[in-house]
């Protein structure tokens, strides 16, 4: 392999180097935003049932 091929290979495996990080960290920032947005949503869901009785009460023998 001569020293204009070895640049080549170099600099194309450099370039999947950095598209491999570079989808990684969107994928990463997507998840994220995606867990956030839905625990903002499972939070302000108002369908939730609520029961008012449930925790006014504890049993706290060992």
């Amino acid at each position: 392999m001569d020293i204009a091929e070895m640049s080549i290979v170099m600099n194309q495996m450099a370039v999947q180097s950095a598209v491999s990080t570079s989808i990684m960290k969107m994928a990463m920032n997507s998840g994220v935003e995606t867990a956030a947005t839905q625990i903002g949503d499972m939070m302000n869901n108002s369908n939730m049932a609520v029961d008012i009785s449930r925790g006014a009460n504890i049993d706290a023998t060992v």
